[in-house]
């Protein structure tokens, strides 16, 4: 058997390729179309993964046909096509996890008038047995593997996934698995069709028609094979963006005089004297590849007299869209809590509060079940502030109505001034 891709390599001027336009197990489609190339002058020569090369010639009617069979032929039984007038032209194999599928592609002379390569078509039938079980298990394969992929995104439960989905941008990855799975279903699905649909005419008794029109087939192909493409194009896009993102986002700065993001600070919400030490604390930044701008800015101070320690964090999300926040906002609100840039915010038992000054708002009382923090979470546009405000001047909230009156009390005070930043 000569080496095709040595030849290739030896004169690249005689060869030409066309990306595959159809699976081979397409068979009586991809013989018509190699007869109409080589009226073209253009015979088949071998196969790549994506593509055939075929070689330039005189252009001349030529019949092919393909045989699929479970192993390699030998030089005898090459010989023997040979004699009966069917020459070799290429051979695929695709590797299985227990025997190989060849595809081997004879050709001959339209006015050779040689007998078909197939007189029996229950016998055909037989020899697609293999390839007809194993595209069945790689539908079957592709059925569980959606299932498992849908498994997390279909689940009620999981608003976490959601709020990944929305703000974080972690989730796009699933999305292209889930994408990508869909266009491999549908592709094994119509491959696993189309040799049923051989089988089902030859055991039937008919001889399968090698002059199909294959241009609808071929059009469908390469529309799946296209979005395929541009799914891994945009993989590969968000994945460096994500990695861009590392590097250049989540910056650790210092606490600014005045931030660019709506954010109350601790000197303006804390109502007594701070002590000579003043507000330390940070800010962290990032971009993220959901189209969403986080601030997440901690102050830290301690009161002057009792020296007792004071906290304020806030989160500032900004996101793309108006409706992105709401569904991010209402995700937030089922998962109960937050991971920030330094650990987890747990929000505790939130209430709506009743307001016109922005779109949404809830609180929660500080209590054991969020760290004896105050919590108020608002949504305006499409920005969603988180505010966590620690006080420990008023020791662990032990009494729920002392802690809701200091939730009450700081709400009043903070979320005017708060609404006033997001007008801004």
């Amino acid at each position: 058997m000569p080496d095709r891709v040595e030849a290739l390599e030896k004169d690249e001027s005689e060869y030409v390729r066309r990306w595959k336009p159809d699976d081979l197990c397409d068979l009586d489609r991809n013989e018509s179309w190699f007869s109409d190339m080589a009226e073209q002058g253009l015979f088949v020569d071998h196969f790549t993964r994506w593509s055939v090369w075929f070689k330039r010639g005189t252009p001349q009617k030529t019949r092919y046909r393909m045989d699929v069979l479970s192993r390699a032929l030998t030089e005898d039984e090459l010989a023997l096509y040979d004699s009966c007038g069917w020459h070799f032209a290429a051979l695929h194999t695709e590797e299985g996890f227990r025997k190989d599928i060849c595809y081997y592609v004879f050709r001959t002379d339209e006015n050779a008038g040689v007998p078909e390569l197939h007189t029996d078509p229950m016998e055909q039938a037989k020899s697609l047995k293999r390839l007809h079980g194993r595209l069945r298990r790689d539908v079957f394969l592709m059925l569980v593997f959606m299932a498992v992929v849908f498994w997390d995104l279909l689940m009620p439960g999981r608003p976490d996934l959601r709020f990944e989905l929305l703000v974080t941008g972690e989730e796009p990855v699933r999305i292209y698995w889930v994408l990508f799975g869909l266009l491999e279903t549908v592709n094994s699905l119509r491959g696993w069709l189309n040799i049923r649909r051989l089988r089902k005419r030859l055991t039937g008794g008919e001889l399968l028609d090698h002059h199909t029109d294959y241009r609808k087939a071929h059009r469908r192909y390469v529309v799946i094979s296209g979005l395929k493409m541009l799914l891994v194009g945009w993989f590969l896009t968000v994945i460096v963006a994500q990695v861009i993102l590392l590097i250049s986002s989540n910056n650790v700065l210092p606490l600014p005089e005045t931030a660019d993001f709506p954010a109350v600070r601790l000197e303006e919400l804390y109502d007594g004297t701070l002590a000579e030490s003043g507000v330390s604390g940070e800010l962290h930044h990032q971009w993220t590849t959901a189209g969403a701008e986080i601030d997440e800015m901690r102050e830290r101070a301690n009161e002057a007299e009792a020296n007792s320690i004071l906290e304020l964090c806030t989160v500032s999300i900004r996101l793309p869209f108006d409706w992105t926040a709401e569904r991010a906002f209402a995700a937030l609100l089922e998962i109960g809590w937050y991971k920030g840039s330094v650990g987890y915010y747990r929000m505790g038992e939130i209430a709506p509060v009743e307001t016109n000054l922005v779109d949404e708002a809830w609180a929660a009382a500080p209590g054991t079940d969020n760290d004896n923090q105050l919590v108020l979470l608002v949504r305006d546009g499409r920005r969603i502030v988180m505010t966590f405000y620690l006080d420990r001047t008023n020791g662990d909230f032990d009494d729920p109505v002392e802690a809701e009156v200091f939730r009450d009390r700081c709400t009043e005070r903070l979320l005017p001034m708060l609404a006033q930043k997001l007008e801004g």
